[in-house]
């Protein structure tokens, strides 16, 4: 294990949050959202950064181009993390840290952030993305913790 990998590893022990060990500097962490119930979330250590990346919805079914518009313009309001589509048009969020500055309340306080942002967007581009009936709300689905580890080895599709 690398450096940054034991520094990682230390932060996610200081901060008690779920995370699940998937290789020498990778890990599945398990994030709480009001709208998803839970929110995987792939960190991969190297040698000065960390790299977070959390599955946020599938492609849409209908008006594309609006989505992945409101999603950009989302990326003007939000530090740290950023809208990012696979080449399947699933919406991924992205960060990116140096870990020589993050600290373990620096991690605290992106997968804090990253679960705010999940909340505040999640409804409003699932509704403009797929039929959602009126008066339906939105929340997690049942057993939203039972959600299995994000393997961070998975690639977006290419």
């Amino acid at each position: 294990m690398d450096d940054g990998a034991a520094l990682v590893q230390v932060w996610l022990d200081g901060i008690g949050v779920d995370a699940e060990r998937m290789g020498p500097s990778d890990w599945s962490v398990r994030v709480p959202s009001a709208k998803r119930g839970v929110v995987a979330v792939a960190l991969a250590a190297g040698e000065r950064t960390l790299a977070m990346r959390a599955f946020f919805m599938r492609g849409p079914d209908r008006a594309h181009a609006q989505v992945y518009m409101r999603a950009l313009r989302k990326n003007l309001e939000m530090r740290h993390w950023r809208f990012a589509a696979d080449d399947a048009g699933d919406l991924w969020m992205i960060a990116e840290a140096e870990t020589s500055v993050l600290g373990a309340d620096g991690l605290d306080g992106l997968l804090g952030l990253l679960s705010t942002y999940v909340d505040e967007s999640f409804e409003g581009i699932l509704r403009l993305g797929f039929e959602v009936p009126d008066g339906q709300g939105v929340g997690p689905p049942p057993q939203a913790t039972a959600y299995a580890s994000f393997d961070p080895r998975q690639r977006a599709s290419s």
